[in-house]
């Protein structure tokens, strides 16, 4: 068994909030929609079929949830239903990833070609308050770039560059700054309207889904394609677990005992209080399978903003990591409020929990947990400490001898 020096390389960042009020639950049977979701004008839900695997984009379907449970048909003829958003007409736009084209499709679902020219696997859209589209290309000619559309349908490039890695999710805030999630990496980039790329954040699991601006907390939401959560990241650049716990499934629950599997497509509700996110029913990556999905809905993200806005004091805080460097025992002090039981949990770079510890009771006060680390190989992890309604985390490097 090797030796390993553990030591704290950076905050990358911090959690710590309470999640007692964040629920999740699945709202729909399994069906074939694995591409993007919107919320509707309409308060109901549109979900984009992408296709049965990420190798296969041949979903040809626009599905239509309605908050009394029913799931409908709203459209057909799609070539790899990607990213989709409305304009202010009422009009639905959908990304085929598979056509390479933007379709517009009318509120009766009357599908019509709507923009060719630059386009290349499109995925995420979006569109500005003058109903203006911006295209993330993924591949193919003109790949990794933005595409600007203008309502008369004219094409024209916005932005690109080394950055860009498959860019996915797409999306816009008040300041007419646009906001990409990228898909072959972890990285979230800042576009401002000049056309000026930098990067903004770096979501953990190195492989994200789409994103959405919420105007009532002033925060992005990602969904984590390779770690299978769900994160939120303020205009200060800092990143929160929202749900999940890094176990691909489809359980429902408390935000940290719910978990997603591949969780692609995100919608926000007008209110800020609940997101919608697909999620594929097939847990193995053999043939990376997508479908059958389901669709989750997340609840009380309100609560978490007051909470954090109001600086509520957490139950679990004070995480601290020595020593710096360590030849694999490391100690870890923290603090609690309450009485209660903590977990510690280790991740690697791609967001799987390599190592936990089990749930041990510990009483109001300051604590130091011993633990050995030197069976893992050197890389960057995350080392984060549990309990029912709280979490702090920090970044960690091993680097065996």
């Amino acid at each position: 068994m090797k030796k390993g020096t553990v030591f704290l390389l950076f905050s990358l960042f911090f959690i710590q909030f309470s999640t007692a009020q964040v629920e999740v639950t699945t709202v729909t049977d399994e069906f074939p929609g694995s591409g993007g979701v919107k919320y509707g004008p309409d308060g109901n839900v549109y979900v984009g079929n992408y296709g049965d695997a990420l190798s296969n984009s041949n979903g040809t379907q626009i599905w239509r949830w309605k908050p009394d449970g029913t799931l409908e048909l709203f459209a057909t003829g799609l070539q790899g239903a990607s990213g989709n958003t409305f304009v202010s007409t009422g009009d639905f736009f959908q990304s085929n990833i598979n056509g390479g084209y933007i379709s517009q499709v009318s509120p009766q679902g009357v599908v019509s070609t709507f923009v060719t020219d630059g386009i290349a696997c499109p995925v995420g859209i979006v569109a500005d308050p003058a109903d203006n589209l911006y295209v993330c290309n993924c591949c193919g000619t003109g790949d990794n770039m933005i595409r600007k559309i203008t309502p008369a349908g004219v094409s024209t490039p916005f932005a690109g560059g080394t950055l860009f890695k498959c860019p996915n999710g797409i999306t816009i805030d008040p300041d007419q700054n646009l906001y990409v999630s990228n898909f072959n990496d972890g990285r979230v980039l800042k576009i401002t309207p000049a056309g000026s790329v930098s990067v903004f954040a770096e979501i953990p699991g190195g492989n994200n889904g789409h994103l959405t601006y919420s105007p009532a907390d002033s925060s992005l939401y990602v969904a984590s394609h390779g770690s299978s959560n769900l994160y939120k990241v303020n205009m200060d650049q800092e990143i929160t677990l929202v749900a999940g716990n890094g176990i691909r499934g489809n359980a429902d629950g408390p935000a940290f005992q719910a978990t997603f599997s591949r969780p692609n497509g995100m919608a926000l509700s007008s209110t800020g209080d609940t997101l919608w996110v697909n999620s594929s029913i097939p847990v193995s990556n053999v043939g990376l399978p997508l479908n059958p999905s389901v669709l989750r809905m997340v609840t009380g993200l309100q609560g978490l903003t007051s909470a954090v806005q109001d600086k509520i004091m957490p139950e679990l805080s004070a995480l601290a990591i020595f020593p710096n460097p360590s030849t694999g025992d490391i100690r870890v002090n923290f603090e609690l409020q309450s009485a209660m039981p903590v977990e510690w949990r280790l991740y690697d770079p791609l967001g799987r929990l390599v190592e936990q510890g089990k749930p041990t009771d510990f009483q109001a006060g300051v604590h130091t947990l011993l633990i050995n680390l030197e069976s893992h190989p050197a890389g960057l992890y995350e080392f984060g400490l549990w309990t029912n309604t709280s979490v702090v985390s920090r970044k960690l490097y091993l680097d065996n001898d």
